[in-house]
């Protein structure tokens, strides 16, 4: 994988600032209180050279490689408040949406349909195909073993909401 390439992509996808919605007082949070959240390729690194931040506070290793994640609660929140939410991971800043690599290798989201915000923003006419015009590069530059080694993640890791997240297909 070409690190240059993808932090000049996480550059773009970090200045568009989709994913921002003042929502906490539409919901309990649970934005701020997923159990896991995978980073990307060089994620972890390209946070900590712009915030001076580690975020990464798990690796799970599996067969297929090893995973960087923000497992559990996140050092940066309280459950409520994200204290890093400049420098959040494109994961965080996705949600109620998930990427996933068909077998075809399309990039798909998926949306957590308990998140108030989700039908909204399925019918926002500009936040969806600015997201994905910035996230299908991220399909060119990553190496095809790291979205397999995505499927390889517990199940017992993830909670309900992101076991049911395969209900909105986009």
């Amino acid at each position: 994988m070409d690190k240059k390439k993808l932090f000049e992509v996480y550059d773009e996808i970090y200045a568009t600032k989709f994913g921002f919605i003042p929502c906490i007082e539409e919901c309990d949070g649970r934005c701020e209180k997923k159990p896991l959240s995978v980073l990307l390729p060089f994620e972890d690194e390209y946070i900590f050279k712009r915030s001076g931040k580690q975020i990464c506070n798990e690796i799970l290793e599996l067969s297929g490689g090893s995973l960087k994640i923000i497992g559990g609660m996140c050092d940066y929140t309280d459950g409520i408040k994200c204290f890093i939410h400049e420098y959040r991971p494109i994961s965080c800043r996705l949600y109620p949406f998930y990427m996933n690599l068909t077998v075809d290798g399309e990039l798909e989201l998926l949306g957590d349909e308990t998140c108030p915000l989700t039908e909204s923003l399925i019918k926002d006419s500009t936040y969806l195909p600015n997201m994905m015009l910035a996230l299908n590069k991220l399909t060119l530059l990553i190496d095809k073993n790291y979205w397999k080694t995505l499927e390889e993640i517990p199940e017992h890791l993830w909670d309900n909401t992101c076991k049911d997240r395969h209900v909105c297909k986009l």
